[in-house]
């Protein structure tokens, strides 16, 4: 008669290596490398100042839209002036039309979207929602951190860590000044992988972003390769860019299972796909981040384009202004003059910022406004807001020629 085992005592670790290659277990073995090594080095979750924790730059996932990032300091003592700016901008989304964030950090209940809704205001209400769980049932996961300095960095957990931020400053209980979080020697970006795909999955940007700190990873382990950090890129996408040249950075040989399993992949052909909207133009790239783009609607509009860039640049603004997206100054510095901001059209005359025909066309909507003229409103609002977006990128341009 056989004894049974003691399960206490059954080291799972220790069949790894008697497992076959191609099992589910040794693809999580390579994954996530020496799991008990790793959780070795993990403490147990312990309170940590939200203000001494410094998000990573290099974290695929972006919880802060472009447009707010591009005009906040990345200090945690400035998040007060940072969700201000994303309110404000979620008003001018709206049509100057109040946002009231109290409102739905109040709630009692579950948030009730309106039925239309843009995507800077979608993606605070999604942090908010997850700010108002926390305040009615705890915080379920820590985060994960790793010292810096005085300081620390985040390694997983954006979400939950500004959501602390969200009620602390609408609260001001010291409740939500720490967060738990367990600390861990080094980031280590194969863990940021799974916890991004074991939560809400990233966008098709998110992805390519996976895709690239993963490969580097890979490629600096296997082949001794360098690459320069984050902190030397004038624009974020070209950090992750330097990888995008698929005949000179390969995947290591027998490394693909890996990085299919850390992206929650199937087939290398999605590594290809991900790899490709590196190279896609700078504000192509951040719309399609801001609006939750998946990779299959960018290949679409790519197509659509000819592989046009130009082309491409002018459809992925059709669309974003569709949805009621407005491009932030600054990131359209790479696009021609005639397609720096999507084109109003009045009968069969394409309208552009900048020329006498926009500029007659914005006076006679001026003086054709008043009260119960809706439609008129609606779009003498929406050519000022582009012709003051217009002045802001001028403004912009003028100060970088005088080296402000």
């Amino acid at each position: 008669m056989s004894r049974k085992k003691n399960l206490r005592e059954l080291d799972a670790f220790s069949l790894v290596d008697q497992l076959p290659e191609t099992s589910a277990a040794a693809i999580d073995s390579q994954l996530f490398g020496a799991i008990q090594s790793i959780d070795a080095n993990r403490q147990s979750a312990s309170p940590v100042n939200i203000m001494d924790i410094l998000p990573d730059p290099r974290q695929p996932r972006r919880t802060i839209p472009y447009a707010v990032r591009a005009r906040w300091s990345g200090r945690p003592e400035d998040m007060a002036d940072m969700f201000n700016t994303w309110v404000q901008l979620i008003r001018e989304e709206r049509g100057n039309t109040p946002f009231d964030i109290a409102q739905y950090l109040d709630a009692s209940e579950d948030i009730e979207r309106p039925e239309q809704i843009g995507p800077l205001e979608e993606a605070l209400l999604t942090l908010v929602e997850l700010a108002v769980s926390i305040r009615q049932e705890g915080l379920t996961n820590p985060i994960t951190v790793a010292p810096l300095g005085l300081k620390y960095q985040l390694e997983t957990g954006e979400r939950r860590w500004l959501s602390y931020h969200l009620l602390y400053l609408h609260t001001r209980d010291d409740r939500y000044s720490k967060i738990a979080a367990r600390t861990v020697d080094q980031i280590n970006i194969w863990r940021q992988a799974a916890e991004n795909n074991a939560r809400a999955n990233l966008n098709a940007v998110g992805k390519a972003r996976q895709f690239a700190v993963l490969l580097m990873d890979l490629l600096e382990q296997k082949r001794g390769d360098a690459f320069s950090s984050i902190d030397q890129f004038e624009r974020e996408q070209l950090f992750y860019a330097q990888v995008a040249d698929g005949d000179r950075y390969t995947v290591p040989r027998n490394s693909g299972e890996r990085l299919l399993a850390a992206m929650g992949l199937k087939h290398t052909k999605q590594l290809r796909d991900y790899r490709a909207l590196l190279k896609l133009p700078g504000v192509v790239w951040q719309i399609a981040d801001d609006m939750n783009w998946t990779e299959y609607y960018i290949r679409s509009l790519r197509e659509q384009a000819g592989d046009n860039p130009a082309k491409l640049i002018t459809l992925a603004l059709a669309k974003a202004r569709q949805a009621g997206y407005s491009v932030p100054v600054g990131a359209l510095s790479e696009v021609q003059p005639a397609a720096r901001m999507p084109r109003l059209r009045h009968d069969s005359e394409d309208l552009v910022p900048g020329t006498r025909q926009y500029y007659t066309h914005l006076t006679r909507l001026m003086s054709k406004v008043g009260p119960g003229r809706m439609r008129v409103n609606r779009e003498a609002l929406e050519a000022i807001q582009d012709f003051r977006r217009w002045l802001e990128e001028q403004e912009h341009l003028v100060k970088q020629y005088l080296g402000k």
